[in-house]
């Protein structure tokens, strides 16, 4: 007997002879012929088997407005759309979808991914004050926070492409208007906005990528998603290789361009999100929200345009002669459209979060946030311990390298070159000339110039202390009496006249791109390698996630050890490959774990509360190389706890 994949409820004659001519051949009632509806994903308790004469009661539960769906009715969905997605195959119609969410992803994690490259230059343009750099991060993680839990109650109202279709349009926009903001304060708004756009992409992209594959390839495919998150941090290096000035230097003369360098970079790091924009014009929406939504003849209409799609399969078994999806027949008790009414839409955004923390969920939605949590901290700390760790190094070398000048005296001298790093000691200049060049932690201390001439010159951390000026010029310079000249300088007979500018400190221009983009290449890397243990079911099984929350304990020990830049950046990296595997294993509980209508909201929830705390975590500051050992350790001992209560 042919096996066909159908559920039952008596229509009416009007209503089945809407659908008849909506939709083709439907018959007016229909025969479930399957029932193996036991140890479904998503239905919140195991399925009990159906037939005919057991049709769910109209209304068990009270539920006058019958929002919200009770738990046999969504097994029973839930077969019926992986008994649909096995007919369908696997193919051209969920490469579409994953192109685009990949995409997504790319564009997420570039935008956050730059802002370690874009803030040295933009530091000098718009006047950033050293305390005011931590903020720009800060301000994005909150936005990601935002974006999270909105986008993600969204995709559960209107729909998983919509949603995400959405949020990538306030990501796109907002991100190209940030390229033209003049000051910090207007360029930090609109990088908020931006960052509440890209904070939906997880929440909206995963559970759409993971609803339009079926359960034996979904596992697999939306390990693609970290190749993705990996390809957007990889690209964010090479944009900066190929684009930003690589030094201070370069990056203090690229900003005298009307349009300089970051500007052009920010808009670059669209791209990703332009190109998922238009791929998602070749997807259709999630079938499984459809119905859901009680919109079962488009789900039958996305079903069979899947299969049409996929005659030519790239994953599953082979194809099949012939689609052999009958009607959609709902039974009595479902939701009506999300969107029919503004009450409903409230009631249901309010009861969805109530019903993650109910008895049913709250055990899953604790420790899934608590392990993601503590686990997702471990790497924001590790993003602001370790590039100060190697600033430390790197000034340490730096003012070890410090070359000191005493006791002598220039005459005739003529400096075009850069200075840098040198202490002028009672040092007499007679008839010199400094023009065209920079000065970058220089000091002159009681240092006498005579006939001597200063133009045209930048300076960063420069210093002029009890100098004697005669009958010399400091002109078109940006050195100011009272700043640079300290007030124990004498001027005879000598001219000051500089280039006052809006910005009320000098940029540090030692910085070089170079240890960043180490470091951001070791992160792609890491989130590659990630990608295949996430291709492997086991890998998202309780006992998985507590031996990688353990690992992390494990590896504590390696930031004390590590005493090189080198160094440093593979400890974050190997941190960094275990936290992907949790932060996507979590995406695949959840699509296992909740029903359709929440699966959004929970998985939102769980990314909001963990930027939360990944931006309070953050901000606290760096410690030492002992500290941050047992502060790591302390936040994987507290993810392997909630891990172990995953069932």
């Amino acid at each position: 007997m042919e096996e066909q994949a159908c559920l039952v409820r008596t229509r009416s004659d009007s209503e089945s002879s809407s659908k008849l001519g909506s939709f083709g051949s439907i018959s007016r009632t229909m025969t479930y012929t399957e029932t193996r509806l036991s140890g479904t994903e998503g239905a919140g308790e195991p399925a009990n088997a159906t037939n005919m004469t057991n049709m769910p009661p109209e209304n068990p539960e009270g539920n006058e407005s019958g929002e919200l769906l009770d738990y046999n009715d969504s097994s029973v969905l839930e077969q019926f759309h992986e008994d649909a997605l096995r007919q369908a195959g696997c193919g051209l119609s969920q490469a579409r979808v994953y192109l685009a969410v990949c995409l997504a992803v790319a564009g997420a994690s570039l935008e956050l991914a730059s802002i370690a490259f874009v803030l040295p230059s933009a530091e000098i343009e718009l006047c950033i004050l050293p305390h005011e750099k931590n903020w720009l991060v800060l301000i994005s993680i909150m936005g990601w926070s935002l974006g999270a839990v909105g986008w993600g109650a969204l995709a559960e109202r209107g729909g998983r492409r919509r949603a995400l279709h959405s949020a990538l349009a306030v990501n796109a926009v907002f991100a190209a208007i940030a390229a033209f903001m003049p000051t910090y304060g207007t360029f930090m708004m609109a990088r908020f906005c931006s960052a509440i756009g890209s904070g939906g992409v997880l929440s909206a992209g995963c559970t759409y990528a993971g609803e339009v594959a079926a359960r034996g390839v979904r596992t697999a495919l939306l390990a693609t998603l970290a190749g993705g998150m990996a390809g957007g941090v990889l690209l964010s290096a090479g944009l900066a290789r190929a684009v930003l000035p690589p030094t201070g230097e370069r990056a203090l003369a690229d900003s005298r361009e009307h349009f300089s360098a970051w500007h052009r970079y920010l808009l670059l790091c669209t791209i990703p999100i332009l190109a998922s924009l238009i791929s998602l014009i070749w997807t259709q929406e999630s079938p499984r929200y459809l119905l859901d939504v009680g919109r079962e003849v488009d789900a039958m209409m996305v079903y069979q345009s899947m299969h049409v799609s996929n005659q030519s399969r790239v994953c599953g078994a082979a194809r099949e002669a012939e689609y052999r999806l009958g009607e959609l027949a709902l039974p009595a008790k479902r939701r009506p459209p999300a969107l029919h009414h503004v009450r409903h839409s409230l009631k249901m955004f309010w009861q969805a979060f109530f019903q993650i923390f109910s008895s049913t969920y709250r055990n899953t939605t604790l420790s899934l946030a608590g392990m993601l949590l503590f686990a997702v901290a471990i790497q924001f700390y590790l993003s602001s311990y370790i590039p100060a760790t190697v600033m430390k190094l790197e000034t340490e070398a730096y003012e070890a390298s410090k070359q000191t000048i005493q006791n002598a005296t220039y005459d005739g001298v003529h400096y075009n070159e850069t200075l840098e790093n040198i202490d002028f000691i009672d040092v007499s200049f007679r008839n010199c000339t400094f023009r065209d060049i920079l000065m970058s932690h220089v000091q002159f201390v009681n240092c006498t110039f005579v006939n001597t001439a200063l133009s045209n010159i930048k300076t960063s951390y420069t210093a002029f202390r009890g100098a004697i000026f005669v009958n010399s010029t400091v002109i078109d310079t940006d050195m100011e009496v009272g700043r640079e000249l300290d007030a124990e300088c004498v001027l005879n007979a000598s001219t000051v006249r500089g280039m006052r500018g809006a910005c009320a400190r000098r940029a540090d221009l030692r910085w070089a791109q170079r240890g960043r983009l180490a470091e951001r290449t070791y992160a792609a890397h890491a989130a590659l390698l990630a990608a295949p243990p996430l291709a492997l079911r086991r890998m998202h099984r309780p006992p998985a996630h507590v031996i990688i929350c353990a690992s992390c304990i494990l590896l504590s020990p390696s930031l004390y050890v590590a005493q090189s830049e080198t160094a440093l950046y593979i400890v974050e990296a190997v941190y960094g490959l275990l936290i992907m595997i949790i932060f996507f294993s979590v995406a695949v509980k959840v699509l296992d774990t909740y029903p359709a209508n929440l699966r959004c909201t929970a998985h939102g929830l769980i990314l909001s509360i963990t930027y939360m705390a990944g931006a309070a975590v953050r901000g606290m500051g760096e410690f030492g190389p002992f500290v941050s050992c047992i502060l790591c350790a302390l936040f994987a001992l507290t993810a392997t706890a909630f891990a172990t209560r995953i069932r």
